[in-house]
């Protein structure tokens, strides 16, 4: 009878929180409907920030490799998908599948030499290479130099449609990571985190499952720089390829909670509020967030993912207790 009633509580909670993503996901594909073109492009951009943050993830919070390089392959994503529409005007879905590939290319091309290298190297090395790659392509008069490229008009998507596009890859993003982390390529990137002597002495794969890792990550950031490009409707080089992306996303893994599926999420929509809270204070807008991030890296090293858990268990302790002695003292009364 115990366990009966136990599995009756897993399936409630099982059921509450397919419920509360269903609802969340209908309201989501409501906005373009009930909302404004403010609110359009805020969770456009959140969209975009939870797909870069959970790729950022599944490198640093799964696998231990702290990238500081994303923004290569957005940049890379975002460029491919525009020249492919320009030079050979083919359509956007065709051009954003092979500026996907495109980031995930050069992912392959560079991991060898960058993955000889550990910990604050490899941090440095990925940092190096992407400002290497900008500078290049503010040079590289083909691709339109520091100006740019705009991208052909006559072909252009509605910003609505853009949205539906990215709220995809975000899910896609999410559901990737849940898949993977529940596979054997999930155990050994986790492994790998933890102890990559003892991982490879288990027998884990050790490039191979990093390789898998870093080309998954540049498969999802490549796809959204290349729905950015087409959103923005002209790129170039100094804000595509800025380090920004990379730092976007670190900032809302770290405060949202590291190595968790859900903490990037709530990281986007806080940093998102944030940054639109204080959209006319530039001066200032670095400096509070960073003592946020430090404020988080300090007390709630989980991010806040972990603090609302561990509230909710104090709680749900608290409350735990309380029946128990309650019903304690209903049976000594007797």
């Amino acid at each position: 009878m115990d366990k009966q009633l136990r599995q009756l509580k897993t399936d409630k909670k099982a059921y509450g929180k397919l419920a509360g993503l269903l609802g969340l996901a209908a309201f989501l594909l409501l906005i373009p409907v009930i909302g404004d073109s403010y609110a359009e492009l805020f969770f456009y951009l959140l969209f975009i920030n939870v797909a870069l943050a959970q790729s950022w993830n599944l490198l640093a919070g799964y696998t231990g490799l702290i990238s500081l390089g994303h923004a290569a392959f957005f940049g890379i994503g975002a460029y491919t998908t525009a020249l492919v529409m320009i030079w050979l005007k083919w359509p956007f879905f065709v051009a954003l599948i092979l500026g996907a590939a495109a980031s995930m290319l050069f992912a392959l091309i560079v991991s060898r030499p960058i993955f000889r290298l550990r910990g604050i190297y490899f941090t440095i090395g990925t940092m190096v290479l992407a400002e290497a790659l900008r500078i290049w392509m503010i040079n590289w008069e083909k691709t339109g130099g520091a100006q740019g490229v705009n991208l052909p008009l006559e072909t252009a998507l509605s910003y609505t449609t853009m949205y539906y596009i990215a709220f995809v890859l975000a899910a896609a993003s999410v559901i990737t990571l849940a898949v993977i982390l529940r596979s054997k390529i999930g155990m050994g990137l986790r492994a790998i985190r933890d102890n990559e002597r003892s991982a490879r002495n288990s027998g884990v794969n050790i490039y191979r499952t990093k390789l898998t890792a870093f080309l998954i990550s540049a498969l999802i950031t490549g796809l959204a720089g290349g729905i950015h490009a087409e959103y923005s409707g002209t790129i170039e080089p100094y804000s595509i390829f800025s380090i920004n992306w990379t730092l976007t996303a670190l900032v809302i893994v770290i405060v949202g909670g590291m190595g968790t599926i859900t903490g990037p999420i709530l990281g986007a929509f806080i940093v998102g509020l944030l940054g639109e809270f204080l959209i006319h204070y530039p001066t200032i807008h670095l400096i509070i967030l960073g003592i946020i991030l430090i404020a988080v890296i300090r007390f709630f090293p989980g991010g806040l993912r972990g603090a609302l858990v561990t509230l909710y268990r104090l709680l749900t302790e608290g409350r735990s207790a309380r029946k128990i002695a309650g019903n304690q003292s209903g049976a000594d009364a007797k």
